[in-house]
């Protein structure tokens, strides 16, 4: 999604390891980036409000994930990023679907399902998805249609999932889709919305074959999404990121590679909640999709 000024613009009538030789339990240390940096990892982008019409909106896959990609490769991941956009006027992705604004989120998620599974499932190959914002949705969707509809030749049968990382993606709907379908009347908008016909079916923790470990993150100086609705579907772990650390909505996917960004975490489903200092948001996608404690 757009900067705080490029929404504000758009909508102004109403609206980012070294191993030692010298013992195993170096080795072993090491082991979890390496094991799940076995895994592909797809990254889809949020929406893009900016255009007043539909056929217009387009993302730029290589710099809206650049930091996150790096920070992986940061960690030795050599395995593929596959940047996956779906505007047919996006560029610099890996692979895209060419849908606009008007294309409803399950379809975009059935599209990306069928991604998945033609490039690494149906070979028996698991991947890790990351979304930011819009995007956390139509990784939902791509789950949770293949659940539904998986005996359906429109679906794969099956989708191997093991990771889904969300950062500010609006799980129980926003505001934002409210004002914007107001003023523009995009599908995507509407699907936003809190309480929407599209939430409703989203279901809650959809999982993959073999199952899906979900981790939503929120930050609290985003204001577009709020901490609540960013963790607001069922999911093992939840971390919502302290105001005043930088962590808006376009950037709370692009920085925090250190250990001392200060958060409340849940890793019990939100039964409970622990506030201190830990990994920041590009630590904790490392730390998550390398099955390690974070």
């Amino acid at each position: 999604m757009p900067s705080r000024a490029a929404r504000s613009a758009a909508l102004s009538a109403v609206l980012s390891t070294a191993l030692s030789a010298t013992a195993v339990a170096a080795v072993a240390t090491a082991a979890p980036a390496s094991a799940a940096g076995a895994l592909p990892v797809y990254f889809v982008h949020g929406i893009d409000w900016n255009h007043s019409r539909a056929g217009d909106a387009r993302i730029n896959c290589d710099s809206t994930w650049k930091n996150a990609i790096s920070a992986l490769r940061a960690k030795g991941w050599t395995t593929p990023m596959i940047t996956w956009g779906y505007y047919a006027k996006d560029t610099r992705c890996t692979r895209k679907f060419k849908g606009d604004l008007n294309t409803r989120i399950q379809e975009l998620g059935r599209q990306l399902a069928w991604d998945i599974h033609n490039h690494y499932g149906k070979s028996g190959k698991p991947v890790a998805v990351v979304g930011h914002s819009m995007g956390g949705l139509v990784i939902r969707a791509a789950l949770e249609g293949t659940r539904r509809y998986g005996a359906n030749k429109d679906w794969p049968d099956r989708l191997l999932v093991r990771y889904a990382v969300t950062y500010s993606t609006p799980h129980t709907g926003t505001s934002w889709g409210t004002s914007c379908l107001a003023v523009r009347g995009w599908e995507q908008c509407s699907d936003v919305r809190p309480n929407s016909g599209f939430l409703r079916w989203a279901g809650q923790n959809p999982q993959g074959s073999g199952g899906t470990e979900w981790t939503l993150v929120g930050a609290s100086d985003d204001d577009m999404i709020t901490t609540g609705s960013a963790t607001g579907m069922r999911a093992k772990r939840k971390v919502k990121y302290a105001a005043g650390q930088g962590l808006e909505h376009s950037t709370v996917k692009n920085k925090g590679t250190g250990n001392t960004w200060k958060a409340s975490r849940s890793n019990d489903f939100g039964k409970t909640w622990r506030s201190g200092t830990g990994a920041g948001p590009l630590l904790l996608l490392h730390r998550v999709l390398s099955g390690s404690s974070a």
